[in-house]
């Protein structure tokens, strides 16, 4: 199955992951695109970014990122699909990442060592990942409208799974 991002892309330009198997970046990737970016943009759009080969310069601009000007004349700079990629895939990974259960509890490996995480530090972790990720996807949403890319698309319908805490009582 063909990707819009790579393993190496979205270690090199999303926040660093660390020693994550490859199997499981591939995952997240696949997830954030099918759940995240496709619902957003379309599949008409989103094959026609799959395409290797001659793609136009505006499919280039919105998987890397650049500038553009809008029909008032207004100059806008966004970081781009792969970039947004990056971001739902750190988010995923935080969720469901680095984290082995002891018989002291979930903790986080990273050496010989292991510290607790709470549920609040990897809640806060992952709504901020996800903040970012669907900022950066919302100025590609605009670039796809102000090159005519996207017929009708809303960042309203789509469902990110962040994470509320609510305090009760």
């Amino acid at each position: 199955m063909e990707l819009l991002i790579t393993p190496d892309e979205v270690k090199r330009l999303g926040r660093p992951i660390g020693n994550v198997d490859e199997s499981k970046i591939v995952a997240f990737i696949k997830e954030a695109e099918h759940l995240s970016v496709k619902p957003v943009i379309g599949n008409e759009l989103y094959l026609k970014l799959l395409e290797k080969g001659d793609i136009e310069e505006d499919y280039k601009t919105l998987l890397n990122g650049g500038s553009y000007t809008d029909s008032s004349g207004n100059v806008f700079s966004f970081m781009g699909l792969r970039v947004a990629i990056s971001y739902y895939v750190y988010a995923q990974n935080v969720m469901s990442g680095d984290f082995e259960s002891t018989r002291y509890g979930m903790v986080f490996k990273d050496s010989d060592y292991s510290t607790r995480i709470s549920s609040k530090e990897r809640s806060d972790c992952y709504n901020n990942a996800l903040e970012v990720a669907n900022t950066y996807l919302k100025d590609c949403l605009q670039f796809c409208r102000e090159k005519g890319l996207v017929k009708r698309a809303s960042l309203k319908n789509a469902k990110t799974g962040s994470i509320i805490i609510r305090k009760i009582g």
